[in-house]
């Protein structure tokens, strides 16, 4: 590693972390205030409110993360013009194009490593945030124990131990339930597969029924099609949409929409969203970047640096656009998203091979 390159990384480091205590202290400053008179009203612990808004910590830095990434890059480079360390660094014969690359090389690294991680990280961190808000701030009752990946709940009048197929309850394997009358079973109801079809009404694949006015005697049924008095989302404490969650729930999901004829385009927006993800903070850092470094003189660096950042914040609002519209008309927006991509892949070749 070269002495160049430990000192911009440095320089850059310094200014990353600056920005992003920032951008976190603002977001948790806003959670705060939105929450505290409800939690106020709950009369809890104040242990639980700190708690809560630690685990929210992760969740906006993933909102923020990338373009903290490439604004600071930016500014890392302003305020190296400001000092005239980076007059210093060109006037040694350090060339633009070579300052250019340890950027976008930064940028690539930070983008990649740091988006790998906030993936894994964002639905533990969600999951965790919601959680201690209703179970232990609002006191709603956790009605189920997840053991392995086994469900197994208890209903007012009913008994239901399952395997999750997907998030959102909607598809279970090796399903048993026990519908109870006056705390005694009344039927009993065992499948290798459940899927529920909307209004209450289930599915069974392989199923065994047993009915007490038969005396239990099984009833054995390839198929099997049943109104029950449960739904889903009875026994999903923490329902998650796509944005937080798992890349395996992400894929049981897509698994079981497929499975059941049902529209995939959100899920499939927030899988190539995760992917997009990873390279964000360095493909919205090219363009600024290059120009920045391309226009700059000692005299005019300030509105250079004006003129670059506005190209980040109009590429920023781009991206944005971009990501959302991708859940609502995912077939235009995949391909302009690629298109967006594949744009600054084609300008950063001509920025260092021209």
């Amino acid at each position: 590693m070269s002495l160049l390159f430990r000192y911009l990384s440095k320089e850059y480091l310094k200014t990353l972390l600056f920005f992003l205590i920032l951008f976190l202290f603002f977001f948790l400053v806003i959670d705060f205030f939105e929450k505290l008179s409800s939690f106020l009203k709950t009369e809890k612990t104040f242990s639980f409110f700190l708690e809560y808004l630690f685990w929210k910590v992760p969740v906006s830095l993933y909102q923020v993360y990338p373009y903290a990434l490439a604004l600071s890059s930016l500014l890392s480079l302003f305020f190296l013009s400001r000092s005239r360390e980076l007059l210093a660094l060109i006037s040694l014969g350090i060339t633009r194009k070579e300052l250019y690359k340890k950027y976008l090389f930064l940028l690539f690294l930070f983008s990649f490593i740091g988006g790998l991680v906030l993936n894994y990280f964002l639905p533990f961190s969600f999951y965790k945030a919601v959680y201690i808000w209703e179970t232990k701030i609002e006191g709603k009752r956790a009605e189920h124990l997840i053991f392995g990946n086994t469900l197994f709940f208890e209903g007012e009048n009913f008994f239901l131990v399952a395997t999750p197929l997907e998030p959102k309850g909607e598809y279970l394997a090796d399903f048993t339930l026990v519908l109870l009358k006056e705390g005694v079973p009344e039927r009993l109801i065992s499948a290798k597969r459940a899927l529920y079809k909307g209004d209450n009404l289930w599915e069974f694949e392989e199923a065994i029924l047993q009915d007490v006015r038969e005396d239990y005697k099984p009833h054995l049924y390839k198929t099997l099609s049943e109104k029950l008095p449960i739904k889903p989302k009875t026994f999903v404490t923490v329902e998650k949409s796509a944005k937080f969650a798992s890349f395996k729930e992400l894929r049981q999901r897509l698994s079981f929409l497929r499975k059941v004829g049902k529209p995939q385009t959100e899920v499939l927006a927030e899988i190539l969203n995760r992917f997009s993800y990873l390279f964000a903070g360095f493909i919205l850092g090219i363009v600024p970047l290059w120009l920045y470094l391309r226009e700059y003189t000692p005299a005019n660096f300030g509105f250079t640096f004006l003129k670059a950042l506005t190209v980040f914040l109009l590429l920023s609002a781009l991206f944005l656009s971009l990501q959302t519209m991708l859940y609502k008309s995912f077939a235009i927006s995949f391909f302009l998203f690629i298109l967006f991509y594949l744009f600054h892949l084609f300008f950063l070749k001509l920025a260092l091979f021209r």
